[in-house]
């Protein structure tokens, strides 16, 4: 995997290296980061034009899509799993 085409660091370009690292040493993580990469990239083409499918089954990947895109965000900035201790909760 390249950083550079990678779609969460499209979005995150200063989080590329920690997507790196963190799929060298999580394999869970690096399925989660390829299964995000190929959702993006169906939606894509969804988008463009290139497959049809009805609307709910392009909203529900968009939901699939968002809903892994927050596990693997708060996994890049959160990478123990742990608080930022920024909200003092």
């Amino acid at each position: 995997m390249t950083t550079a085409t990678h779609p969460l660091i499209i979005d995150a370009p200063e989080l590329a290296q920690d997507l790196l690292d963190l799929c060298d040493d999580d394999p869970k993580f690096a399925r989660q980061a390829d299964e995000y990469q190929q959702l993006a990239a169906r939606l894509a083409t969804i988008k463009s034009g290139g497959e049809t499918v009805s609307a709910e089954t392009a909203e529900l990947l968009e939901q699939q899509r968002s809903a892994l895109q927050a596990i693997l965000l708060r996994k890049l900035t959160h990478p123990a799993g742990g608080c930022c201790g920024g909200c003092g909760g």
